[in-house]
């Protein structure tokens, strides 16, 4: 039948097909066989874009011409790493720990940049550093930031909080010359002068990770929670919202009375903000409001008392391990009727997808709350209920301790870390690509895992940031907590390591396992966040082309920073809030910083689905570990 039809039209149909489909048809069909083998790049090429393996913005990149490089991509090997990537953080695969102490003592935030593979970190007593996560050297430093302080970091750009209300705006000393520095609100003195020290100190003919001084943007007023999302600062006071263009330092909307009352009440203690090009989030006390831009009009708010009783339990899974060399353990998810509880709870995060059509919240008491296409929600056309899943992390809805500690939302991955005093999970959010690159998940249509050896509630409690990339996972964890450590003086940074999305040829290596807190704000204190897991399947069966490669071994919101809680402590009252807080003075805590790498070594892919690995890094506070995890493709 295939001989019948123009090769045109069978290269069409072939787009539609996940790749398990092109495996089985390749098996059964020599004429099918044919085809696939002779048509490799137009075939995977067209499977990458089905399983969103590229990103839209690429793809128009590459039509343009813009993007050369893209031209030159295996689009076979991409597909069958992508997939293996896909696999891993579903615990299908090896993984391992590792260890980043090049970042320093007292981490407090934590910011990635996956494509110059460097790690930013600010700390307990000032400073900012900025580590290569791959070989743990420190490429650049300097002492100018301020205690606690709270950064945000996108396209190069660093913005950083003060004590006189002012926010720093560093950018990547690559990507500018001296004579493109707006002439509005110029760095100060204090910076230049840090920023030549820094220079000298770290002398570079290539400025890999170097840094230079951008902008001093002055606030209108105090501000209690900031958000960068390029080219836009979104920095909340008390009743007002500034809006700032960061590329040309220029102030650009200002949103007016985001706690007016309404039939709910108003907004309450604002705890943690986030923006995009068309909305600005606020979660409060009371309320999760969103205003329009161009305009500030309030298009939604939802307050705790719409939230449906009905929610999927996350259990433990007690069937048969998937992977006994993974760090990542599939949950069991478990519908259930609530009654509801007589503590009240707040919105502690809400982070929007890259797509701007989807948004992810959590509650102080542990709901997690996914809506897909929320502007829905707007016209009246659907109902909460109707789009929204709930996952329930906590153990009791009576439980009057708050639950969760920090929430990160992947960039492109579909992924969302959430960290409790229960545990690290990382949920699966997109059905659609759960049904191409894994089984498809049951009711109600996610997948989520927990991150095992990282389960005491002191420390959990403690984590105070938590970043989760395309591939990895970063936070901060205390090294006491190994058995074969010794206790430290302070915390640093744990590190899943990301695939190596820049060299797509090149196998990922996976670091040898080592031997034998909620706090989700973007205020200027530390928040806390969740960090995800990443696994790998491993069967016999392979795609058909998609040959195994060899491997060998080698963020609740951004916005808002509380002071670090004592990692001792195991029954806090619940993570800081998650808005803008100023310095304050706060008890060192031991630890270091831990690196968790997790290693796949399958020689064979016994199925598409065991195809997956995956890298995580983590990042912390104090003598946290830096750790680091990722897979072998």
């Amino acid at each position: 039948m295939l001989h019948e039809l123009p090769t045109e039209i069978a290269l069409y149909i072939a787009s539609y097909l996940p790749l398990q489909s092109l495996r089985n048809i390749s098996l059964v069909s020599r004429a099918w066989h044919g085809l696939i083998t002779g048509n490799v790049q137009a075939v995977y090429r067209k499977a990458a874009i089905l399983h969103r393996f590229v990103p839209h913005t690429d793809l128009q990149a590459d039509s343009s011409g813009q993007k050369p490089d893209t031209k030159k991509i295996d689009w076979l090997q991409l597909c069958q790493r992508r997939l293996q990537i896909e696999r891993g953080w579903r615990g299908k695969a090896p993984s391992v720990a590792r260890e980043l102490n090049s970042t320093g003592k007292f981490v407090h935030r934590i910011k990635v940049d996956q494509k110059e593979k460097f790690v930013m970190t600010t700390r307990h007593h000032g400073g900012l550093s900025v580590t290569d996560y791959d070989t743990d050297r420190v490429l650049w430093t300097t002492t100018h930031v301020t205690d606690y302080a709270h950064c945000e970091y996108d396209h190069g750009y660093i913005i950083l909080n003060r004590h006189d209300d002012s926010k720093e705006v560093w950018r990547y000393a690559r990507d500018f010359q001296d004579s493109e520095i707006p002439e509005v609100f110029k760095p100060d003195e204090s910076m230049i002068n840090a920023s030549n020290e820094a220079a000298q100190r770290h002398a570079s003919p290539t400025n890999h990770g170097h840094f230079r001084p951008w902008a001093l943007l002055h606030m209108p007023e105090p501000t209690r929670a900031f958000r960068f999302s390029y080219p836009t600062l979104l920095s909340a006071g008390a009743n007002y919202a500034y809006l700032w263009d960061v590329p040309t330092s220029r102030p650009v909307e200002t949103i007016s009375n985001i706690q007016a009352p309404n039939q709910d009440g108003t907004l309450g203690t604002l705890c943690y903000v986030e923006v995009n090009d068309q909305y600005a989030f606020f979660c409060g006390s009371n309320q999760l409001r969103i205003f329009a831009r161009g305009g500030g009009a309030l298009v939604y708010h939802l307050c705790m008392k719409d939230l449906q009783r009905i929610t999927w339990d996350v259990l433990p899974d007690n069937s048969d391990v998937l992977c006994p060399s993974s760090l990542f353990q599939p949950q069991r998810l478990h519908e259930a009727y609530h009654v509801s509880s007589t503590s009240p709870s707040t919105f502690v995060a809400a982070h929007v997808s890259t797509s701007g059509k989807d948004i992810a919240v959590l509650t102080a008491s542990g709901i997690f709350i996914w809506i897909p296409g929320f502007e829905r929600l707007f016209h009246r056309e659907v109902t909460l209920s109707d789009i929204a899943t709930f996952l329930n992390f906590s153990a009791s809805r009576s439980d009057v301790r708050d639950t969760s500690v920090y929430l990160a939302l992947g960039e492109s991955n579909e992924k969302a870390a959430i960290a409790t005093r229960k545990g690290l999970f990382v949920v699966s959010l997109d059905p659609e690509i759960s049904k191409l690159t894994a089984e498809a998940p049951r009711r109600p249509g996610l997948s989520v895992c927990r991150i095992a050896k990282y389960d005491d509630s002191r420390y959990l409690s403690s984590i105070s940031c938590l970043q989760m990339t395309d591939t990895g996972l970063f936070f901060n964890w205390y090294p006491s907590l190994e058995p074969s450590r010794p206790s430290q003086p302070a915390r640093r940074m744990m590190v899943i390591p990301p695939l190596h999305h820049g060299h797509l040829p090149v196998p990922i290596q996976i670091m040898p396992p080592p031997q034998p807190q909620p706090q989700h704000t973007n205020q200027v204190h530390a928040p806390v966040q969740i960090v995800s897991a990443v696994g790998l399947e491993g069967q016999s069966d392979h795609l058909p082309g998609l040959d195994p490669i060899e491997s060998s071994d080698d963020e609740i919101g951004e916005d808002v920073v509380p002071d670090p809680p004592s990692p001792i402590i195991v029954d806090e009252a619940g993570p800081p809030p998650l808005v803008e807080t100023y310095e304050e003075e706060e008890e060192e805590i031991d630890g270091g910083n831990l690196v968790v790498d997790e290693d796949t070594d399958d020689s064979e892919m016994e199925e598409a689905e065991d195809e997956t690995i995956d890298d995580f890094q983590f990042g912390g506070d104090g003598e946290w570990l830096s750790c680091h995890c990722e897979f072998l493709v």
